[in-house]
């Protein structure tokens, strides 16, 4: 790489032009900038029900960049702009044999900019990763209006720090994302689904018993009985496992799953797999509060726990157990609580991020909260890079 240029230039020879789009959301922000006026980057409102920002904020608009454009299912990638929505652009990508691994929660008409704004996956990332494990590169414009290009578009083409893995998961604050290039996967043969229901003690052992196994499957999570009695009528906490494959390797690993699991849980068929998962999107997007908590893998249970105790009760629970993901759902939550339990899971070293809110607790206790202050201080120093002007009214950190 050459010593004289940045991060952000460590692209591939030849790159194509930027997108019409960066150069007029570039202006909108210099004219934002002009007239002392603080923006809020908004897709297609369907998260962020609540915008937020203040009276001073406005929103810039970026729903209308539904573009999909250099479509290689040879090559497994996709250009997109951060307007199209989620279930267009699996529409698309399914008539030609391939798909995107990404399953948040929430209405499927939520767009890929504020996906990979908020930077949570869903069930998927068992086996295929958070989100920022799908973007090979990104078009952003940052807080003085400049483009800045990220990454590239092909697997293995970043040197040096690789600057888009700051902007997902950043909810805005380091820039409004325009256009993302994504690493898509062959539609398989097989997508099949199976559940399991008992106490969470059962459960707890059941999943470790799965991963001892060796077992990868696409989908490992436990739902809390709220979620469980909404998937699969079962009054208890429920193990979902979903295979993705060819015919046969798909029915090799669930035979190894079912082994693993044993008969201490009771078996549940799915009829349905992608509206069984698709209903988990649209549960877990129904609730007003979303914490999620990156616990260690083995310590899920505890963080579920931890969140309870200072909380209260969840709505709902979802936990990706192989990666110590946990989701909770709440009808409300104090500033104060959520403060309380932030201190308390970072003696585990657990950061607990305000998935979804108002925009009231948004602003008292920030999406990612009080952070350990070297991290905050790179935090603070990426933020005055990429937004100097502090344009983008994002309350990142309580």
């Amino acid at each position: 790489m050459d010593p004289d240029r940045s991060p952000a230039d460590a692209v591939p020879d030849f790159p194509p032009p930027l997108p019409p789009a960066a150069f007029a959301v570039g202006e909108e922000i210099r004219r934002a900038i002009a007239a002392g006026t603080r923006l809020r980057p908004r897709g297609a409102g369907t998260w962020w029900t609540d915008p937020g920002g203040g009276a001073d904020a406005r929103a810039l608009r970026l729903a209308g960049l539904t573009h999909v454009t250099d479509l290689a299912p040879a090559d497994l990638v996709v250009t997109v702009g951060a307007g199209c929505p989620l279930d267009a652009l699996d529409r698309a990508l399914r008539e030609r044999g391939v798909w995107l691994a990404l399953d948040p929660p929430g209405h499927r008409a939520r767009t890929v900019g504020g996906v990979l704004s908020v930077g949570a996956g869903g069930p998927l990332a068992a086996r295929y990763g958070a989100p920022r494990d799908q973007v090979l590169g990104m078009t952003v414009v940052a807080g003085n209006g400049t483009p800045v290009r990220m990454g590239g578009r092909v697997v293995k083409n970043v040197a040096g720090f690789d600057l888009a893995k700051v902007v997902v998961g950043g909810y805005g604050a380091f820039g409004a994302i325009v256009e993302a290039h994504l690493r898509l996967r062959a539609v398989p043969a097989a997508d099949v689904s199976v559940a399991w229901t008992g106490s969470l003690r059962d459960v707890a052992a059941a999943a470790r018993r799965v991963l001892a196994a060796g077992s990868e499957p696409a989908a490992l999570e436990v739902l809390g009985p709220s979620v469980a009695g909404d998937l699969l009528a079962a009054d208890a906490w429920a193990l979902a496992i979903r295979q993705l494959g060819g015919r046969a390797s798909v029915e090799e690993e669930l035979a190894v799953v079912s082994g693993a699991v044993g008969a201490s849980l009771r078996r549940h068929g799915v009829d349905g797999t992608a509206g069984f998962w698709l209903r988990w999107r649209e549960i877990a997007g129904a609730w007003p509060v979303v914490l999620r908590v990156g616990a260690d893998p083995s310590l899920w249970p505890d963080a579920i726990a931890l969140a309870e105790e200072h909380i209260g009760p969840a709505a709902g629970v979802s936990a990706t157990a192989s990666r110590g993901t946990v989701r909770l759902g709440f009808p409300a939550v104090g500033a104060g609580a959520l403060g309380s339990l932030r201190e308390a899971a970072a003696l585990h070293g657990w950061p607990v991020t305000l998935e979804r809110a108002d925009a009231a607790l948004r602003e008292a206790a920030g999406v990612w909260g009080a952070l350990d202050p070297g991290v905050r201080r790179l935090a603070e120093r990426l933020r005055g890079v990429f937004d100097p002007n502090r344009v983008f009214a994002v309350p990142l950190l309580a």
